[in-house]
């Protein structure tokens, strides 16, 4: 933005510090293409630069209404009256009528309205009245009722200064308000106030309008006809607006008729979708169109307001059985992938790497039903079913298991195809997207690219790693009956090996400085990196390097990385700082302990099968690192993509969230139109049914794990038990809970949590399995784990003391 008076076409939603709330709406639904009367913005710092030049400091002045009046008398800077001037006269002149509203730097934000609290002028003409206009607005700020509001919407201290909106006014021949989601009644229903002439006879509360309350097809449900006494019309005489009487007839008709109400609930949608959540809009209808005047968020919602659901919403959706046994881990190791339901478009992106499992299975000749993660044109999810059948192909079966025992072709293949992969995703980077149709392109290959990573991953890598670890946890028994096959991961450098050493170096570096270590512990990664230089460039290093890193590894459009998000990278280093990164094992010590592993074997094996389980070991080694790699190689993939989605976004005008409603197929033809067009409505539809789909979802995971008794029973990851006091932590804001030698007790873990480990004495994790991350990590830091307890998080609570013993998978509550 340049100058001090901008109009709409160059104003966002972002621009709220410098346009106010009211102004930054206008401006970001103009951009998104809504029909909002033309118009500008004065911007904030034409009030700061008015009340500098006229020697106003507000608190010097014993009353607000002394201050209000020496504002009013005050003479706006030549330069603002400028381009004021050029402004009117390219709106239209003295032919053209405005409507001058105040739009204050703390308005219309999603906890605050402050509708209502500056002053809004209508029917202004004349560059004189303008200004006299835009001074009375400034004066508003510093009304009673706007001081008080503020105070008590926790603003008061907060510096709030004030745009102005000038727009061109439509002389409405009926107006309202309109509610997305109805405060007073379903959220699912659409809630327009009506009456005749201007919006402010509704706004103001001056007559009883029509009510209408409609579904989101913009069917009406109910209407109430309002006695509509009066309207408010343009004044002929002279400038502002005049009450004049509605005549007896059209008190008792409906200011709207069904086909303006249907698409006057169309457009409320559509904006909705934009800002991504329920909002308040005023509206005017001239001549048959509709024109948007204002939108602001919904305020009054509160959190305990969401629908409940019950057994009786669910019914006709697939119900499940509690799972027991191998199935019961089958679960929670799927769970751990996916604790929340997919949306559409993540479905069709990050829920295509698991089903590249099920694509080889179908190879194989095993097709399971339903797919690995169903979800119906609703974009409801449910887990997959267990239920299979065999297919023809099943005779491929003898085929697919030699190359799965190929361990030196599978290296080759597996190698290879990771180079090509980054080779290509490298070059994906450099192209250059010019629009939708462009944007829409790349994010196709971006998904056959994640496609081919996670399918040779499965292929070459984990196919091939389930059956070796079954042979090598077969002759490491014969060592010790408390060794398997991830023992020999010891040493090896893979992604999330190499990053907790990295962050271990990171930590001995700033436990040397008293100074460094608190900032560290406290701030913000914004404020480390001001307040300690040094450690600024070691951050930017480790992000370079490390940075793709994700929360959410199987979800390609609601996840974020460390380099994306950089404060959860300090959460994350935070544990292992408090505990020293003593625990965390050098590359060096975990070669040693690998090497006098393997040297037992060989003294207790045969010097040919020795040579055997050198070669699966070699194999499993390679294979783990190719599984760290390749999903580092997709999480940086998806990281790419959520670019390209943002991209997409800023060129149709739609928000981002709102396009994760879409499935593939669907986008790529809004891409190729460039155009939402009636997708919209499908997307309200998607999103009136998000919060079943995760009611649901929970409903399925409780109804599978549910348990006989209070008792908390998993799978036993590594050996050995621990007491210890509990320590929930719900998600990576909370690592900083975490004390050494508490009892760590998660929903799930993936790499992101790595460095808890280093603090605490044990683990319980609600999800995963043998195969998962937090097993792999508990016998690398040699502490107690129970994964797959199903509700320990539910059962257990913070300080709650308990015996965790992994080598009968169970946890005991001691009191």
């Amino acid at each position: 933005m340049s100058g001090k008076l901008v109009l709409f076409e160059n104003i966002r939603k972002e621009d709220v510090n410098t346009a106010g709330g009211k102004g930054a709406n206008l401006g970001e639904m103009t951009a998104a293409g809504i029909n909002i009367p033309g118009g500008g913005v004065l911007l904030a710092a034409a009030y700061d630069e008015y009340l500098v030049f006229n020697g106003i400091d507000p608190l010097k002045y014993e009353s607000a209404e002394s201050l209000r009046e020496a504002i009013r008398q005050g003479e706006l800077p030549e330069d603002i009256k400028k381009e004021i001037g050029e402004f009117y006269a390219a709106m239209g002149g003295d032919s053209v009528r405005l409507a001058v509203r105040s739009s204050a730097t703390a308005e219309d934000l999603d906890d605050a309205s402050f509708a209502g609290q500056q002053e809004t002028y209508l029917n202004v003409t004349g560059l004189t009245d303008l200004y006299e206009k835009i001074k009375s607005c400034y004066a508003s700020l510093w009304g009673d009722r706007a001081v008080s509001y503020r105070r008590n919407s926790g603003y008061d201290k907060e510096k709030v200064a004030l745009a102005v909106v000038i727009q061109k006014m439509v002389e409405s021949e009926s107006a309202g308000v309109m509610f997305t989601s109805d405060p007073a009644g379903d959220r699912n229903n659409v809630h327009i106030n009506a009456s005749y002439g201007l919006g402010e006879a509704v706004v103001s509360g001056i007559v009883s309008p029509d009510e209408y309350i409609c579904d989101r097809n913009g069917t009406v449900i109910k209407e109430i006809i309002g006695s509509k006494e009066e309207k408010i019309i343009y004044s002929r005489a002279d400038r502002g607006t005049v009450r004049v009487p509605v005549d007896e007839k059209a008190r008792g008709q409906a200011v709207l008729d069904r086909s303006l109400i249907s698409r006057l609930v169309s457009e409320g949608i559509r904006i909705e979708a934009h800002y991504g959540h329920p909002m308040d809009i005023e509206w005017g209808i001239c001549g048959g169109k509709i024109y948007i005047l204002q939108a602001r968020s919904i305020t009054t919602f509160k959190e305990t307001d969401k629908k409940i659901f019950t057994d009786e919403d669910f019914a006709g959706y697939p119900a499940v059985k509690p799972a027991k046994g191998s199935m019961r881990e089958a679960v929670l190791f799927n769970l751990e992938k996916t604790p929340t339901p997919y949306y559409p478009l993540d479905h069709d992106f990050g829920g295509l790497v698991g089903e590249q499992k099920n694509i080889l299975f179908k190879e194989f000749g095993i097709e399971f039903k339903g797919g690995m993660y169903p979800i119906d044109r609703d974009g409801v999810s449910y887990p997959g079913g267990k239920k299979f059948r065999l297919t023809g192909n099943i005779t491929a079966v003898p085929r697919y298991l030699r190359r799965v025992l190929d361990i030196d072709n599978n290296i080759s293949c597996a190698d290879e195809s990771l180079k090509r992969c980054r080779e290509e995703f490298e070059a994906e980077k450099k192209k250059t997207c010019r629009g939708a149709s462009d944007i829409g392109e790349a994010l196709a290959r971006m998904r056959a690219l994640i496609e081919k990573t996670a399918y040779d991953r499965f292929l070459y890598a984990l196919f091939p790693n389930a059956v070796e670890s079954m042979r090598v946890t077969r002759v490491l028994k014969k060592v010790d009956p408390k060794l398997n096959a991830y023992d020999i991961l010891e040493g090896l450098s893979y992604v999330t090996a190499d990053i907790n050493r990295a962050m271990k170096e990171l930590c001995i570096y700033i436990g040397k400085d008293e100074k460094m270590t608190e900032s560290v512990m406290k701030e913000s990664y914004e404020e480390i990196c001001v307040s300690c230089p040094e450690l600024s460039g070691k951050f930017e290093a480790f992000l370079r390097r490390f940075g793709s890193k994700s929360d959410f590894n199987c979800y390609c459009f609601i996840s974020k990385t460390w380099r994306e998000d950089p404060d959860r990278f300090v959460n994350a280093l935070r544990p292992m700082l408090k505990g020293g990164g003593a625990a965390t094992v050098s590359k060096e010590e975990g070669e040693r302990r690998f090497n006098d592993l393997m040297a037992r074997v060989k003294r207790v094996v045969s010097p040919s099968k020795y040579r055997v389980f050198e070669k699966r070991v070699t194999g499993l080694r390679h294979y783990h690192y190719i599984r760290e790699a390749t999903q580092y190689l997709w999480e940086s993939e998806f990281e790419y993509c959520r670019q390209l989605l943002k991209k997409l976004s800023d060129s149709l005008g739609v928000s981002y969230n709102d396009l994760l409603y879409l499935f593939v197929d669907e986008l790529s033809e809004v891409c190729k139109k460039n155009d939402i067009g009636d997708r919209i409505s499908v997307i309200g539809a998607r999103k009136d049914k998000r919060g079943f789909a995760e009611a649901y979802w929970d409903k399925c995971m409780k109804d599978a794990l549910a348990g006989e008794d209070d008792s908390i029973k998993g799978i036993g990851a590594s050996g050995g038990q621990v007491k210890g006091r509990v320590c929930v932590i719900k998600s990576p804001a909370e690592f900083y809970k975490l004390e050494k030698n508490d009892i760590l007790v998660c929903k799930y873990t993936d790499p992101e949590w790595t460095p808890l480990f280093a603090l605490a004495a044990g683990v319980v994790v609600d999800t995963g399995g043998t195969l998962s991350h937090a097993a792999i990590v508990a016998r690398e830091y040699n502490i107690p784990a129970v994964l797959a307890a199903g509700d320990a998080t539910a059962k257990l609570k913070d300080g709650d003391m308990v015996l965790v013993n992994a080598s009968e998978g169970s946890v005991t509550k001691l009191t």
